[in-house]
């Protein structure tokens, strides 16, 4: 039983590391990234932009205040 307690925390702090989409639009994706996953980041917006037929380049990577990747949507 207590290895099922720490088992259930452990998972609910680390889905809380997890890479989701901010926001999103043909030109542009930010996605937020509490654990700086760039890979994670980087597939995220590649699906949103393709989309829209383009594909992701970053443009502005986090910074210790702000957990952001911001993606440019390119042809």
């Amino acid at each position: 039983m207590r290895l099922l307690m720490v088992c259930l925390i452990a998972g609910v702090i680390l889905s809380g590391c997890a890479a989701k989409v901010i926001s999103s639009n043909s030109r542009t994706v930010v996605v937020e990234s509490q654990g700086m996953d760039s890979a994670e980041s980087q597939l995220l917006a590649d699906k949103e932009c393709a989309k829209h037929q383009r594909y992701a380049r970053v443009t502005a990577r986090p910074t210790y205040w702000l957990r952001e990747y911001v993606f440019d949507c390119v042809q």
